[in-house]
C-alpha cells in the first residue's frame, strides 16, 4: 500500500470510531498495524473535503462489493498453482491459509526478536526451526541474532534440512511451548523449511554471520551448503 492508501485507510479507521477501528485492527497483520498506527499518529489533522472524499469511496466501492467465488481457499490454491507451478505454489499456500490452524504463531508475531530469541534460546534447535519457518524471514533472521553462534548455527542446519511439518508435530509443539504454537488438524504436513527457506534467512543475517553459518553447515554436509549457496539471492528465477 503507497503512502497515500495508508492515509486513506488511517482516515477512514479515524472516522469509524476507537471500538469499531480496534475491531479492523484485529484482521491485520502487525506490520499493517505498525504501519497504519504510525500514519494516524501523523495525521493530526484533515481537511472536511478529504474525509468526505475517503468515506464517499469506501460507500461506493463497499455498494459494489460482492461474493466472487464460493470457495476461495480452492480459488488461491487453483490460481498459485497455475502462475507459480505445483512446488512454489504450495509453499506459498501453507504461508497464506495455514493461519486458522497455527493461530498460536501469531503471538510471536506481535513479539520483538529479542523476546522471541528470549522464549525459544533453551530449546531443542529442532523445536526452534520449527517454529521459525513460520515466522516472517526478516523476523526469524533477527531472533537468530539473539542467539550464540553455536547455537543459530546447529538451528539453519535444521531449518535447512526441514522437510515439512506434520500436524502431529506442531500439536506436540503447542504443548511443548506452553501454548504458543497452536498446531492444526490438516492431513497432510505444510510445506515449510527447506533449503530454500534457509536461504532466505541467511539472505537477511549480514555477511558476518552468513559466512559463519555457511562455514559450519559446509562443516556438517558440504552438499547441503552448496544448496543453500545455490538458492541465495535468486528467488526470483
Amino acid at each position: 500500500m503507497d503512502e497515500e492508501g495508508l492515509e486513506d485507510a488511517a482516515i477512514l479507521l479515524m472516522s469509524l470510531g476507537e471500538e469499531e477501528a480496534a475491531e479492523v485492527f484485529k484482521h491485520l497483520a502487525p506490520k499493517e498495524v505498525q504501519r497504519l498506527g504510525e500514519t494516524i499518529a501523523k495525521l493530526k489533522s484533515v481537511p472536511r473535503e478529504r474525509v468526505e472524499s475517503v468515506i464517499g469511496r469506501f460507500e461506493e466501492e463497499s455498494a459494489d462489493t460482492s461474493t466472487l467465488v464460493a470457495d476461495t481457499d480452492e480459488y488461491v490454491k487453483a490460481v498459485l498453482r497455475k502462475a507459480l507451478g505445483e512446488d512454489k505454489a504450495n509453499l506459498l499456500i501453507d504461508r497464506i491459509l495455514q493461519g486458522s490452524d497455527i493461530t498460536g504463531i501469531e503471538s510471536l508475531k506481535w513479539m520483538d526478536p529479542v523476546s522471541v530469541g528470549e522464549l525459544l534460546r533453551n530449546e531443542h534447535p529442532q523445536i526452534v526451526a520449527a517454529i521459525l519457518v513460520h515466522l516472517d524471514f526478516d523476523q526469524a533472521s533477527s531472533v537468530l541474532k539473539t542467539f550464540t553462534e553455536r547455537h543459530r548455527n546447529e538451528v539453519m542446519i535444521r531449518i535447512a534440512t526441514l522437510d515439512g511439518i506434520q500436524p502431529t508435530a506442531l500439536k506436540d509443539l503447542n504443548e511443548v511451548m506452553s501454548k504458543v504454537l497452536a498446531g492444526g488438524d490438516r492431513t497432510r504436513k505444510a510445506s515449510m523449511g527447506g533449503v530454500k527457506t534457509a536461504a532466505e534467512i541467511i539472505n537477511m543475517m549480514g555477511s558476518a554471520a552468513e559466512t559463519s553459518i555457511l562455514d559450519y553447515v559446509r562443516e556438517a554436509d558440504s552438499d547441503l551448503a552448496q544448496k543453500i549457496m545455490d538458492n541465495m539471492f535468486v528467488f526470483d528465477d
